[in-house]
């Protein structure tokens, strides 16, 4: 988290570093600080249609500069000729009231804060920082998100049961018979500050996390009926009531085989498979999948098979994971996804689609592994929406995903659905709970 001391300090950083430069002709980098000011003017870019010229008045936001009057603190003075020439493209992501948005919807005079791409600030004089924009946020998102201390006035969140989407974290949506069943995973969202309280709806299976305890997560489902979405029902599955882990992957067409995830304190995740003789049924307790490695997670069956398994895993010692494919009629362990999708980054959440597609995250990126190539998901509109933990309908007509709310101490993620086309072109995105097919 950014303290107020380090906001302060950035800002005092760029006027300095600023006034000793003379010659505009020749720019002078500067350190890729997030840069907090007042927006004065937007227009299009003059040499691509597709992007966007920023000017901004550096400066430290009032509610900085009060909280600084009330503490005593002094608020480093920033010379009102200093100017931001911010260049926004398609692949800046704007965020507005803490979701992402469009920049038009900024007004002139709002306080703002932006996020460069590194290795682009440069100065030009001693008037002109100019950068390109990793993220454009107003600032009080941008304080809700890095620098929840500045206001400790709690705001309304939404913490009803009965709802999909909540203050808490929804993830990983499995759609079933169209889309109009949906298991989710949900969990409580910690605590910003040490006066603060968790975050989110108190479901069934959930428990008030003692001091210093992480949140359980645990699966649930919800159908569709012509009222709206039943109140989400717990997924239980025997013997796993001690697990702090509990997270469906996968769901056959019936509702008769399912792939979970499970973990329990001091053991590494692994995935089982559960089953039951009809949906109304009770499920049996998941047998673990033998073959799969120490750490196992998220696993979904290869479209059309009952065998091949496609799994994430961390790297030894890292938060980092890669994707593997496990078929047992063919290698006794676990093979590198081909054709080969590893990076330095972390693939996570993987899952197929009705012709064999392979959907998987990578940090706040939707990828689709297609035709043995990969490409970025994309919804609509002239900046980048994070979005990830996709998952597709059986038929191929909708995609179910996350998009995250920017809060401490980890983005809320929400679950949205969207039309998808043949080619996987994305309609506008819809909150599930509004949703209808």
């Amino acid at each position: 988290m950014r303290s107020l001391g380090v906001l302060l300090i950035s800002i005092g950083t760029l006027v300095v570093s600023g006034c000793g430069v003379v010659d505009p002709a020749r720019p002078t980098a500067q350190p890729d600080e997030d840069v907090f000011g007042n927006l004065l003017d937007v227009e299009r870019s003059p040499d691509d249609p597709s992007s966007w010229i920023v000017k901004v008045q550096v400066g430290a936001p009032r509610s900085v500069r009060a909280a600084d009057q009330e503490s005593g603190k002094p608020t480093p003075l920033v010379e009102k000729t200093l100017e931001a020439t911010v260049l926004v493209g398609v692949d800046t992501v704007v965020i507005i009231d803490d979701r992402p948005g469009l920049l038009d919807d900024i007004d002139s005079g709002t306080e703002i804060v932006i996020l460069p791409v590194l290795g682009t600030s440069e100065m030009y004089g001693s008037h002109d920082l100019r950068l390109e924009a990793s993220m454009v946020m107003d600032f009080e998102s941008y304080r809700r998100w890095r620098l929840p201390k500045l206001n400790p006035d709690s705001d309304v969140e939404v913490t009803d049961p009965t709802l999909i989407n909540s203050a808490g974290m929804e993830l990983a949506p499995v759609p079933v018979a169209g889309g109009t069943v949906l298991y989710f995973s949900a969990r409580l969202r910690g605590p910003a500050t040490e006066d603060d309280m968790w975050h989110g709806p108190l479901r069934e299976g959930f428990t008030s996390p003692e001091p210093g305890a992480g949140a359980v997560e645990r699966s649930y489902r919800s159908q569709l009926m012509s009222e709206g979405w039943t109140s989400p029902e717990l997924v239980r599955f025997p013997g796993l009531d001690d697990a702090v882990h509990v997270r469906v992957t996968w769901v056959n067409s019936d509702e008769t085989v399912c792939l979970v995830t499970v973990a329990t304190p001091g053991e590494a995740p692994w995935i089982g498979r559960a089953s039951r003789s009809g949906a109304n049924r009770r499920w049996s307790a998941p047998e673990r999948i033998e073959g799969l490695g120490d750490d196992a997670r998220d696993g979904v069956y290869l479209t059309g098979s009952k065998s091949k398994i496609v799994f994430s895993t961390l790297r030894a010692g890292t938060t980092q994971g890669d994707l593997f494919l496990y078929d047992p009629k063919l290698e006794d362990t676990p093979a590198a996804i081909q054709p080969p999708i590893f990076t330095a980054g972390n693939e996570w959440n993987p899952r197929t689609g009705p012709k064999g597609e392979l959907l998987f995250s990578r940090a706040d990126r939707q990828l689709i592994l297609r035709n043995g190539q990969v490409r970025a998901l994309r919804l609509p509109g002239p900046h980048r929406v994070p979005m990830t933990q996709a998952a597709t309908t059986e038929d191929g007509r909708w995609l179910f995903f996350c998009i995250p709310k920017y809060r401490m101490p980890e983005m809320d993620e929400d679950i949205f659905v969207a039309s998808l086309t043949e080619d996987f072109g994305l309609g506008e995105p819809v909150p599930v709970d509004e949703w209808r097919p």
